[in-house]
């Protein structure tokens, strides 16, 4: 099973990902706990309406 994390960057950008549950319980994410959030990637798909 999968969780959704939602990061809400300063001024309001939002990063969302997929992880495991398991990674998110390893984390200790919560609501409102500060983290970091490291982006790597070879292709980015960027769309509008």
């Amino acid at each position: 099973m999968n969780s959704e994390v939602i990061v809400e960057l300063p001024g309001g950008t939002e990063i969302v990902s997929v992880i495991t549950k398991t990674s998110a319980e390893k984390l200790g994410l919560i609501e409102d706990k500060e983290i970091y959030v490291v982006i790597k990637a070879t292709h980015v798909m960027i769309a509008t309406d």
